[in-house]
């Protein structure tokens, strides 16, 4: 099915004599995403969301079989933001780094930049552009047989971090993916030996300019009164953003979290129905809040949850008055799997 792309340009566009020095530089910066499903709430097998150097975003999400028709269909679907930038006294690198987790929930892998003259720019930072979890791998020898790890397990959340580059470009990139049982036995059983790869995928920039950081965060125990409890996503009042200044700039996620608990204590996981968390901007660009989601609401409601959802943030204010920044929503709803959606 055709996605629904949806492109809001903003105005950044400031008359004035630079004295900016530095080369001239592009790219995309990316500010987040949700994925929800429209009937059910299911496992995590896979879950991607990347933007690509060219604006297009790699896709994809897979929930056990009963997403992809084996069992029962449902559709995904998905809104995923980012920011076209182009400024005097801009470098910007892509790049990614895998991992492998399990059964440790948290593992951090160095990495580092390949043009180290985004070391000679005034300021330097890091930030995330997307991820993918995929349980569908090759499996240890104690991971049991009665179980496909291509079907997913159920879900206490996830979350990515990167550190701040170093003096020689190298940085840490860390991610957290956690898994809890529920109410499938051979699934329980295999959640102990599981493995998944992650990527994480970031994008560094050096800048002739400022550099602002806040961290944000939230918690909201919600109702359980299944099936399809009411859960609102946490958003304006809850995780309000305060960056931003009269220079042109732009937003970057340096990490974010999502995680999940049991109200009633236990390490039990859920079938996630929403989840991701978005920066929102006005038509002028600034930031002003951010909206999370972590929810089971289902026709199945297994566990009453406890959400917590943190982020932080930066806000890199350019020194070329002439900057321009595009805000680019992409929106819409995808086949059940990997696919590619063309930039708009």
């Amino acid at each position: 099915m055709q996605a629904a792309i949806r492109l809001l340009p903003l105005a950044l566009l400031i008359a004035s004599c630079n004295n900016v020095d530095g080369p001239d530089g592009e790219g995309v910066v990316w500010t987040g995403f949700n994925y929800s499903w429209d009937l059910l709430s299911h496992r995590i097998a896979l879950s991607e969301v990347t933007v690509e150097e060219d604006g297009s975003l790699s896709l994809g999400i897979i929930g056990g079989d009963w997403s992809t028709g084996s069992t029962f269909t449902d559709a995904p679907l998905y809104q995923v933001s980012y920011q076209n930038v182009s400024s005097r006294g801009l470098i910007i690198e892509h790049g990614s780094t895998e991992l492998l987790l399990g059964p440790d929930e948290e593992v951090t892998a160095s990495a580092s930049i390949t043009d180290t003259s985004i070391l000679d720019m005034e300021n330097a930072v890091v930030v995330l552009r997307g991820y993918k979890i995929d349980t569908d791998i090759e499996q240890s020898a104690d991971y049991p047989e009665d179980y496909d790890p291509a079907l997913g397990y159920t879900s206490r959340g996830f979350g990515f971090s990167l550190t701040e580059l170093d003096a020689a470009g190298a940085f840490d990139v860390s991610a957290a993916l956690r898994w809890g049982p529920q109410d499938r036995a051979d699934m329980n059983s295999a959640i102990p030996h599981a493995q998944s790869t992650v990527v994480v995928s970031w994008t560094a920039i050096g800048f002739s300019g400022d550099l602002t950081a806040q961290s944000i965060s939230s918690t909201v125990d919600y109702d359980w009164d299944p099936p399809y409890t009411e859960h609102d996503a946490i958003g304006e009042t809850d995780l309000p953003i305060t960056l931003g200044d009269d220079n042109p700039g732009f937003l970057g996620l340096r990490s974010f979290d999502l995680l999940i608990v049991d109200q009633d204590g236990t390490d039990g996981g859920c079938y996630l129905r929403r989840f991701g968390l978005k920066a929102l901007q006005d038509s002028t660009g600034l930031p002003q809040y951010a909206i999370a989601d972590g929810t089971n609401s289902s026709a199945f409601e297994e566990i009453a949850l406890t959400f917590t959802a943190a982020a932080d943030l930066v806000w890199i204010s350019l020194a070329d008055k002439d900057a321009t920044v595009e805000v680019v929503e992409m929106s819409g709803t995808h086949d059940v799997g990997a696919v590619t959606i063309p930039a708009p």
